[in-house]
């Protein structure tokens, strides 16, 4: 018997959108992010993710936004109008003040998880 064989580099994430793009990405000596928007033909997700924390912890905060009745250049729209945004305090709150202004409908949540690589880490 053959043994499976993988190779987890060459696996591309953006294969599974219809489009991708990054917002933002950066890092500081509290904190690294990336912001994102990525279409995977049902739906458009904004995701705002905070990392490398110094309280060892990930912090995730996402739209998704259905795609019922939204037109083709939705995509690229929203990527322009993130990227217009300077700074990244209140883009998340001005992208959903927009979706409110033209009434269209979004969930929104976010996520925490503790890094316990960066806690081990911190107790050695």
């Amino acid at each position: 018997m053959k043994q499976l064989e993988l190779d987890f580099n060459s696996i591309n994430l953006s294969d599974h959108y219809e489009a991708y793009q990054v917002i933002d990405e950066g890092k500081n000596k509290i904190c690294s992010w990336s912001d994102s928007l990525s279409d995977d033909g049902k739906k458009i997700s904004y995701n705002e993710f905070t990392y490398n924390t110094t309280q060892c912890m990930d912090f995730e905060n996402w739209i998704h936004i259905d795609k019922n009745g939204l037109g083709k250049s939705a995509f690229k729209w929203l990527c322009m109008f993130l990227r217009s945004i300077k700074g990244r305090a209140d883009r998340l709150d001005r992208l959903k003040k927009v979706l409110d202004d033209v009434c269209i409908p979004f969930e929104e949540g976010d996520w925490q998880t503790i890094d316990r690589d960066c806690e081990r880490d911190k107790l050695n």
